[in-house]
């Protein structure tokens, strides 16, 4: 009979080392920041809702990537919760610089506009010197679109979308440059009437995902993954 020897210090380490390989290769859940941005992502109660929550959970259930959402409101607290790694990511969110230190940007999604929203009886016209010296530009405050504004010199009046639509109305600003989707929507929130202003586009702006670069280096395929999904519903 021959006997075989089993060696249990060498089990035990081979056992260690499929463990350790199998923790590395788990995909950890990917807790992603939702912003305010109505009709995309916005909070109804306690819910999370939106247009752009069917296609998110479509890429992310494909691409078998665990995921949760937790609701951050503006683009200041997505960023400074990357940084802190108290979530993984936030979507829709347009590229920047700052955003890329920190995390990595999807192929986009959906493509909207910088527009101008513009009252018919303002004082000036767009691309006027008197405009850019006079004019009062609305913006929603802590996004691209607000920082744009502000570098190119314009008195920018930073606001939560709902508000600016609101003084967009009352006149208390001439105009406002925005993201035309969701700027619209608050206009047709508070029935505002199309003959009222105009809006003339400046620029297509691509929309994604961002995924800290922490986490990409613990599961160097996400982004990969994530891609492959957003071609699939295209």
């Amino acid at each position: 009979m021959i006997m075989y020897r089993l060696n249990i210090g060498r089990c035990f380490n081979t056992l260690l080392l499929l463990l350790v390989v199998s923790s590395v290769h788990a995909q950890e859940v990917m807790i992603l920041g939702v912003p305010e941005l109505a009709p995309f992502t916005y909070l109804d109660g306690n819910d999370i809702e939106g247009d752009a929550l069917k296609p998110i959970q479509q890429i992310m259930t494909n691409s078998n990537i665990p995921y949760k959402l937790v609701y951050l409101e503006n683009y200041t607290k997505l960023l400074k919760a990357v940084r802190k790694q108290s979530i993984h990511g936030f979507f829709l969110a347009t590229k920047n610089v700052e955003r890329d230190k920190y995390a990595e940007f999807s192929i986009p999604i959906l493509m909207d506009s910088y527009s101008w929203f513009i009252l018919n009886q303002a004082p000036y016209e767009l691309n006027s010197e008197a405009f850019k010296l006079n004019a009062k530009v609305g913006a929603v405050n802590r996004t691209n679109s607000f920082r744009l504004a502000t570098r190119r010199g314009y008195q920018v009046y930073g606001q939560p979308s709902p508000l600016l639509a609101q003084q967009f109305i009352n006149q208390t600003i001439d105009a406002v440059f925005a993201t035309q989707s969701p700027f619209e929507y608050q206009l047709q929130k508070l029935k505002f009437p199309k003959n009222r202003y105009r809006i003339e586009f400046e620029s297509d702006r691509p929309f994604g995902i961002y995924v800290s670069k922490q986490y990409i280096r613990r599961h160097p395929d996400t982004m990969t993954l994530i891609n492959q999904q957003i071609k699939a519903l295209k």
